[in-house]
């Protein structure tokens, strides 16, 4: 997911100003070297494996379920119901699955495009080369072949030192931020429908 979600942070703190400014005409022999490295990285790949596994997780319930654990009351109501929560959770996710699916299959490519301007943009051409070199040399094979490891053990400490402590902490101050929210409510119930 970090090539994904790298491409919609930079789109969602990308500032919209009145007037864009020109872009800056990119090196041909950046641009061409920059190809070479994505290639060689396998970006394809990787964003493919990060799809597979972002897409079993919409189609399963559990990123619509985490989302919506988010509501107050939502998870007593599912701790209490869950076989009936489950079935329908999962068919949303299919939907959602679905959506996504059809937008990465139209927009892979372009992430691969943008993921090789981005390089040429922040590189020379003589820098990329030397990346691609290091990549093709022993100790960037091996780098790339323990990386994946590295990150999931990364990730798997962060979950359990920082994740499971957040989510234990929001769940103890679920009244409380339920409390600061009930204004909404009322909010709410004087807007005016439609």
């Amino acid at each position: 997911m970090i090539l994904i979600a790298a491409v919609i942070t930079a789109a969602a703190a990308a500032p919209t100003p009145a007037r864009a400014p020109a872009p800056r005409a990119l090196d041909p022999a950046a641009v061409a070297a920059a190809g070479q490295l994505v290639q060689l990285l396998d970006l394809k790949g990787q964003l493919s494996a990060q799809t597979s596994q972002t897409l079993a997780a919409m189609r399963s319930g559990v990123l619509i379920r985490a989302e919506l654990a988010r509501q107050p009351g939502f998870i007593q109501a599912y701790q209490a119901n869950q076989a009936k929560m489950d079935p329908v959770l999962k068919k949303a996710g299919a939907i959602q699955a679905g959506i996504a699916q059809k937008v990465i299959a139209q927009q892979s490519g372009a992430v691969i495009q943008a993921a090789a301007q981005a390089y040429a943009r922040n590189y020379s051409a003589a820098e990329i080369n030397g990346l691609i070199a290091f990549y093709r040399s022993p100790l960037g094979q091996a780098f790339r072949a323990r990386q994946g490891r590295v990150e999931g053990e990364v990730g798997q400490a962060s979950g359990r030192l920082i994740g499971a402590r957040i989510d234990a902490g929001m769940r103890a101050a679920q009244a409380q931020i339920g409390a600061a929210l009930a204004p909404l409510n009322s909010i709410a119930a004087a807007t005016p429908r439609k």
